[in-house]
C-alpha cells in the first residue's frame, strides 16, 4: 500500500505559462525532501486545461516529514510568495488518497487516464473483485493499472481507476483495441452495477 497527495490547479486565462513554470519549481523542491513528485496537465475530458501535482509516499509518516521539509524550502517559499503577490490559478487540495492496487512496468509512462467512480465504502471490495480480470486486459495492452480511494478528502465516495501509457499513440491504439473487447465491456457493465462512473480525463506528464 502507498499514498498519494494531490494538488489541483485551474489556471486563469492566459496564465498557463507562468503557472507551469512555478509548478515545475515546486515539484523540484518537493522532490528534494523525499516526495516522488510529478506534474501533469489534463489534456482531455473533465477539467481539461488544469494542472495537477502528485506526490507519492510509502507511508503517511514519510509524507508528513516530506511536507514539513518542503514547506520551509527556500524555493517553495519563493513560489508561495509569488503566488500570494500575483495569483495565476485557483488551487484545490492537497487531498490524500490510499493506493490499494498498483501495477507498474518500470519504464517511463507519459500519459495517464483517470476514471472516477462513485462507490460506497461498503462496495469497494466488490469493485476490487473485478481488478484481476482488468489487470489481465491491461497487461495485454502493456498498460499499467492502479486503483485508489480517498483517505483525507472532500469526497469519500470516489474510487479512481488509473491507466498509464507510454505516450499518446500507445493510449490511442489501446483505446482502439478495447473498443470492441467483449471482456472489457463486460467488466464495465459489472462496475456500473456496483458504482457509477462520474468523471474521466486524460493527463500528460510534464515533469
Amino acid at each position: 500500500m502507498s499514498y498519494t497527495a494531490v494538488r489541483e490547479f485551474t489556471p486563469y486565462d492566459g496564465k498557463d505559462t507562468v503557472l507551469e513554470a512555478r509548478l515545475k519549481r515546486a515539484v523540484g523542491a518537493m522532490g528534494n525532501h523525499g516526495a516522488n513528485s510529478m506534474l501533469f496537465k489534463v489534456i482531455i475530458g473533465d477539467r481539461a486545461g488544469d494542472y495537477e501535482i502528485y506526490n507519492w509516499y510509502e507511508t503517511v509518516g514519510a509524507g508528513a516529514r516530506a511536507m514539513k521539509g518542503f514547506m520551509t524550502d527556500p524555493e517553495m517559499m519563493a513560489v508561495n510568495a509569488e503566488r500570494a503577490a500575483d495569483p495565476v490559478a485557483e488551487m484545490h487540495g492537497p487531498w490524500v488518497g490510499r493506493v490499494i492496487h498498483n501495477n507498474t512496468k518500470g519504464d517511463a509512462r507519459m500519459v495517464s487516464v483517470h476514471r472516477d467512480y462513485a462507490v460506497s465504502r461498503g462496495d469497494v471490495p466488490k469493485m476490487m473483485e473485478l481488478v484481476p480480470e482488468l489487470q489481465t486486459i491491461t497487461d495485454d495492452l502493456n498498460a499499467e493499472l492502479g486503483v485508489g480511494v480517498p483517505l483525507f478528502a472532500e469526497n469519500h465516495q470516489m474510487m479512481r481507476v488509473v491507466y498509464r501509457f507510454k505516450d499518446l499513440e500507445h493510449w490511442g491504439d489501446s483505446v482502439d483495441k478495447i473498443a470492441n473487447d467483449t471482456n472489457f465491456a463486460s467488466l464495465v457493465e459489472k462496475a456500473n452495477t456496483i458504482g457509477a462512473l462520474t468523471q474521466s480525463r486524460v493527463l500528460m506528464k510534464l515533469s
